[in-house]
């Protein structure tokens, strides 16, 4: 091991300690944006949200908008969600607390308000843009509460990648732990503080119909799991889709990389941004062919194999989950 690699979790650590402290200071300072827009300036897009199932393109495609001179983009701000409410630390991260995976518009409470407005709408005033974007994956779980703080205005985009090429990059990330803190040896990149992330998707998904609590407990590989969060984060998509109607987007990361230019072109307009030659050619640029991850068989209890393949089927991706026998993957 180098000097480098020794050095990194620490200065891993010290990191997000300011980014807390940062998250913390900018709660306390009021925005314009918590009274509403002015009604003597011109109305500005709804927030948009980049939300999938993580390892499905939403890092690529963020990087795109943080380029487009009218955005103010946020990269998975999980220091101002922990802010807003320590339970939305989904992995633990920045706090200590029993967190919860699913919020609806129940658990809007003021003071979530107050700090929603002053860490995440700020951020457009903070940086003098007019298109505000946030990119945390795991919100697909909380469009209800994005919903209520948003007063149903909100625009989403939802990226989905071939289901079996995500669960393989789940399974090395969860697997090969390349993200160490220095006094968090518990932490693990993927499923977070001694697998919370995990543990609330096994405890909250079954009692909201993402299948029974007897197949989730057969799930027992990083691959599976990250099976299941790929179909709950589909299936949340497809729940809320009746709601959004066409403030919802969807696309493949197959899409964006096949023809970037009119998608890139669509998604632009559906955040309310302008399409400029230069940020099209220069984003176009950034973007290579779509990538296949090789590795072993996806082995899922039948009833999520069906689903799991029907998404695929339906989204035109090649690969497929094997159905095992009960108890048996």
């Amino acid at each position: 091991m180098g000097a480098l690699d020794i050095i990194k979790p620490f200065v891993r650590t010290a990191k997000l300690r300011a980014l807390k402290h940062k998250a913390e200071r900018l709660a306390k300072v009021p925005v314009a944006a918590e009274h509403g827009e002015s009604p003597d300036l011109p109305p500005l897009p709804p927030p948009a949200f980049i939300v999938a199932c993580g390892r499905s393109g939403t890092t690529i495609l963020g990087r795109l908008f943080a380029r487009h001179p009218e955005v103010a983009y946020l990269r998975e701000p999980y220091h101002c969600w922990a802010a807003i409410d320590p339970a939305l630390d989904v992995t633990n991260l920045h706090v200590r607390t029993p967190p919860r995976l699913w919020w609806d518009e129940s658990q809007a409470t003021d003071a979530i308000r107050t700090r929603f407005a002053r860490l995440i709408l700020g951020e457009r005033a903070r940086q003098g843009r007019r298109v505000l974007i946030e990119k945390t994956p795991h919100n697909i779980y909380r469009i209800g509460l994005l919903e209520a703080l948003t007063a149903g205005r909100a625009h989403y985009i939802h990226i989905v990648r071939d289901g079996v090429d995500v669960t393989r990059s789940i399974d090395r990330l969860a697997s090969n732990q390349p993200y160490k803190m220095a006094g968090r040896s518990d932490y693990n990149q993927w499923w977070g503080s001694n697998g919370l992330k995990w543990q609330r998707l096994e405890t909250e998904g079954p009692g909201l119909g993402h299948f029974t609590a007897e197949e989730v407990a057969q799930l027992k590989t990083n691959q599976q799991k990250g099976a299941y969060e790929w179909l709950t984060s589909l299936g949340e998509a497809d729940r809320w889709r009746p709601v959004l109607e066409d403030r919802l987007l969807e696309i493949t990361y197959r899409q964006l990389t096949a023809e970037p230019r009119k998608t890139l072109v669509a998604l632009a307009k559906h955040v309310g941004a302008s399409t400029p030659d230069t940020w099209l050619d220069e984003a176009s640029a950034m973007l290579s062919p779509e990538r296949k991850n090789k590795g072993s068989e996806l082995l899922l209890p039948p009833r999520m194999a069906e689903q799991f393949n029907l998404y695929q089927e339906h989204h035109r991706f090649e690969n497929r989950a094997t159905p095992t026998e009960y108890g048996v993957v």
